[in-house]
């Protein structure tokens, strides 16, 4: 009972992570491109033609940005012994039980956010969408930005006290401090 009780748990938190790497990396970049695309149709902005350096700077961003997310989720998963499981202060998956101050997050305090950020930019560029780049993407960032404050941080507050006050004092919020 106990076996299947683990596999059952196993197969829940597998699922999850599909659903998520679905959604972040499929679902919500291909909105936003649409939204982008849109938009640029709707004002008839024309797209930025595709030079090779904005093909390789935006390969270059994407890869980063997914390194940035797979970094945190490692750290997330190993060093706080949880996971990056959370919408809106509901948790799918148990969060981290312990502060994480190491690894991405000694660089920001939304290491995964800031390397989604960068694939986004990096997909925005290279589909040349001027309303992407300068209306979607600065929108969805004081959107991130509101999230974290409302949601993401007095939750944190709650749960590890002085630790993250003082933490939150020296790590900036999305974009990295080295």
């Amino acid at each position: 009972m106990i076996n299947l009780k683990n596999k059952m748990k196993s197969f829940k938190i597998i699922i999850n992570y599909f659903i998520s790497f679905l959604f972040f990396l499929g679902l919500l970049p291909a909105f936003f491109v649409g939204v982008g695309y849109g938009l640029d149709r709707l004002f008839r902005i024309p797209q930025i033609n595709a030079c090779p350096y904005c093909l390789i700077f935006s390969y270059v961003l994407i890869v980063f940005g997914l390194f940035w997310m797979i970094w945190s989720m490692l750290a997330i998963i190993f060093i706080g012994r949880g996971n990056p499981q959370e919408v809106f202060g509901k948790e799918f998956l148990p969060s981290a039980k312990k502060l994480i101050i190491v690894g991405p997050y000694r660089y920001t305090r939304n290491p995964m956010i800031f390397g989604w950020l960068l694939i986004m930019f990096g997909v925005g560029l290279y589909f040349g969408s001027i309303s992407l780049l300068l209306i979607v993407f600065p929108a969805f960032i004081v959107s991130v930005i509101f999230y974290i404050h409302k949601f993401e941080e007095p939750k944190l507050l709650e749960k590890f006290g002085d630790d993250y006050v003082e933490y939150r004092r020296k790590i900036p919020i999305l974009l990295p401090k080295f």
